[in-house]
């Protein structure tokens, strides 16, 4: 398959009412990763190529570097089309920085010139196999006894059928340990209604809501082949383990209805290996954040709490046509940093 020459390709921003019905076809067809579901967020561009698929990203003045494009994860099109799209777009843009791509994408932009970098692993979950055996294990056996034994409580609803004040108190009080706002971009921020295929998960006690769990759905040629814990918010004062047991019952759920895979999402710069263009320096200055820089963003725990799951490990990349520094504050972008700058 061979892109169209004379196809052009339409514009978007996000906030326009146009945009989901246009780009909702293409993700339920080829949005199987796990950020493919955020490529719809407030704050993006797109560019919508029709019968093929569309890149989303956020445009950005580095340092007043000029204007840069970080591309948020893999073009939503079919994969042999993906670097056609990307060069396309390249003549419109300029620079392009592509965040949280796989290890195949990785390799054809590397062979066009592009410097490629890892940035960590995901980690994700086969969802029909997965069980809680195995001295690997033994925390997350222990966190859904205590949940049990404290007579927490997890069911499904719509956001909307939840009451807003306690998600709003749930929410300010998670807020406050991760500096009080939220993020976009990568962590893409809480919505405020319904969204189409994302579920919601609510942990209680009695009638006190500790918290809920939030999941993106991942596709696959119109189905809904699993999903992306992409929002994990506990009260301060929850029962130990709750969070995990959360997500343990949404699981439970899941595999009842035949889904195959749950995505624990990125680890920045975990099982960092060198390779492509992280050596040197670059590979040193990775090593020195993930030991050192948890005032930054806490690498480590995010790491090992993941980690207690036992899932696959996939390695993920930057790659950007721009230099290293650039690319650096796109790195920085997906490690959950915030990026300055941003043009209206």
């Amino acid at each position: 398959m061979n892109l169209n020459r004379t196809a052009q390709f339409r514009f978007l921003l996000s906030d326009d009412p146009l945009a989901a019905p246009a780009l909702l076809p293409y993700l339920k067809i080829y949005g199987n990763r796990c950020m493919s579901y955020s490529t719809t967020q407030p704050g993006l561009k797109h560019a919508l190529l029709e019968s093929v698929g569309y890149i989303s990203w956020l445009e950005i003045n580095p340092l007043f570097m000029g204007k840069h494009a970080v591309i948020l994860s893999e073009p939503v099109a079919p994969p042999e089309l993906q670097v056609s799209l990307i060069k396309r777009l390249e003549r419109h843009l300029g620079k392009l920085t592509l965040v949280q791509i796989g290890e195949p994408l990785a390799a054809k932009l590397h062979e066009q010139g592009y410097s490629v970098y890892q940035i960590g692993v995901e980690s994700e979950l086969d969802i029909q196999s997965f069980n809680l055996d195995g001295k690997h294990k033994n925390s997350l056996r222990r966190w859904r006894n205590k949940a049990l034994n404290s007579g927490v409580v997890v069911e499904e609803s719509l956001l909307s059928e939840t009451n807003c004040r306690e998600v709003e108190e749930i929410c300010h009080d998670w807020l406050k340990g991760k500096g009080g706002k939220e993020l976009s971009f990568l962590t893409r921020p809480m919505p405020k209604t319904d969204e189409d295929g994302v579920r919601f998960f609510w942990a209680r006690q009695g009638d006190e809501l500790l918290g809920f769990s939030g999941f993106d759905p991942m596709y696959d040629n119109g189905r809904t082949i699993g999903y992306y814990h992409n929002f994990d918010r506990i009260c301060s004062g929850a029962v130990n383990g709750t969070s995990p047991f959360t997500l343990l019952q949404a699981m439970d759920k899941f595999r009842s209805e035949g889904k195959k895979t749950l995505s624990l999402g990125l680890s920045p710069l975990y099982g960092m290996d060198s390779g492509y263009n992280l050596v040197g320096p670059l590979q040193k200055i990775a090593q020195l954040f993930y030991e050192y820089g948890e005032k930054i963003y806490p690498f480590k725990g995010n790491a090992g709490h993941k980690a207690k799951f036992c899932g696959r490990k996939k390695k993920v990349y930057v790659a950007s046509n721009a230099g290293w520094f650039r690319t650096m504050v796109a790195a920085a972008t997906a490690c959950g940093l915030e990026v300055k700058n941003q043009l209206t």
